[in-house]
């Protein structure tokens, strides 16, 4: 069976999230807004929003644009450097 789009079991999945919501986060932060601010201005639900940026949740392509737009940057700043900040799972720990 598929495993779901929010299906956090894969850790490589995790950690690409992961580090995808420190980017986020980063970025929020320099922007002096809350999780609150920012998930409203993106138009998204503040639980859903925390869940991103904590890597537990899975964000679609108009909500990474929507996200940049709220932040003011280029969608490419929410993944600048981000292969590099990758935490990889470790071999044959499943």
């Amino acid at each position: 069976m598929p495993k779901a789009p929010d299906d956090t079991a894969d850790p490589a999945l995790l950690a690409r999230r992961q580090a995808f919501g420190r980017r986020l986060k980063d970025l929020r932060v320099r922007a002096r807004l809350s999780q609150a601010q920012l998930a409203e201005a993106a138009g998204m639900n503040r639980v859903f929003y925390v869940g991103v940026e904590g890597g537990r949740r899975n964000v679609s392509l108009d909500k990474v644009f929507a996200l940049a737009d709220a932040l003011g940057v280029d969608v490419g700043e929410l993944f600048h450097d981000l292969t590099s900040s990758i935490t990889e799972p470790q071999q044959g720990t499943r």
